[in-house]
Formats: structure tokens, sequence, C-alpha cells
């Protein structure tokens, strides 16, 4: 299966339509709140074209929040898959985040710090980087067990045989929330 623009639609509608799913069977009149001890399982995408390059990305995510001073600390741990032609990567990160409800609703802005390794492999030949930076987002609850996530990544990619260099990410996916 390969990540055409019309393979991601249809994972987008299948989660689409198991969040409808979830959110429907939901009857509560206080708003949706992430609560201490709560596990999110995650599934996120980006698709990008420069100049008739094509690059996929699809990242799996697991987090725990704990109680923190007027919000909720974050621990994720994420694995993503990079495609762009005859390059694959993988990449492994760790984040710590910190999180608060806007004006008691159910949007969660965030910020984390994190870092990982990325293999990168073309043909035979693989090579390390060490992906390090932070993350801005935001993460929309629709009920108590799903939630939208978008955030924005800036890392610095350590380790380049040639030279260090920044990347700029923004990613979207989904979330269920286990208590």
């Amino acid at each position: 299966m390969g990540w055409s623009p019309r393979n991601w639609r249809r994972i987008a509608s299948w989660l689409g339509l198991a969040l409808t799913t979830m959110v429907a069977g939901e009857a509560s009149a206080a708003p949706p709140r992430i609560r201490p001890g709560a596990i999110e399982l995650g599934l996120a995408g980006s698709l990008t074209s420069v100049e008739g390059s094509t690059r996929s990305t699809l990242g799996l995510r697991a987090g725990l929040f704990l109680g923190a001073p007027s919000g909720l600390a974050g621990l994720e741990a994420e694995t993503q898959y990079h495609h762009q032609r005859s390059l694959d990567q993988v990449e492994l990160q760790a984040s710590l985040s910190w999180q608060r409800p806007v004006a008691g609703g159910a949007a969660y802005p965030f910020v984390a710090l994190g870092g990982g390794v990325r293999q990168e492999t073309i043909g035979s030949f693989s090579q390390a980087r060490y992906p390090v930076g932070f993350t801005l987002g935001l993460r929309a609850l629709f009920g108590s067990r799903a939630a939208v996530r978008t955030e924005f990544r800036y890392r610095r990619i350590l380790g380049d045989p040639v030279a260090d260099y920044t990347e700029h990410q923004v990613l979207t996916g989904f979330s269920l929330l286990l208590r």
C-alpha cells in the first residue's frame, strides 16, 4: 500500500467514522476534560510536496498525563516512518509536555520539549541522526475519549555528516484517551 493522497483520505475517513461513533455514544453536559492518569494513543500524519518531490510521514504515539502545577504534564513516546522516493526513515522520539485547558473548555494548547534518534536508509547505506527541539500544539477534545491534535515541531537535526540542520514539521492526527 503506497501513501498516495487517496490512501490518506481512506485512513482519515475510517478514523473520522470511528471518532464519530465514539462521540455519539457519550451524553455529558460537562465539558470533556483530560484527567491525571489518562493515557493517550494517537495516529498522526503529514504529506508534503515540494518541487515535485513528495514526502509522507506516519506517526504512532502513546502518552501519559500527570498532574502538574496549573495544568497537566505529559510524558510521550512516538515512532514515525517517513518515505521519500528511495529514502526511508524510522524515528523514535520522547517528549515532556505541559498543557492546560483554555477557559475551562475542551481545547488544550500545549508546549513540549523532545528528542530522539532517526535512522535513515538509502539502499544499503544507513545513517543515524538526532532530532532535538520543541513542539507547539493544540489538542481539541470531542467527548472524553477522542481528540484531534495539530502541532508544529521545530527540530535541530544533529549528527548529519555534512552539517547540522533545522527541520519544521506540521502534523495532524487523531487520539483516543483511555482513563
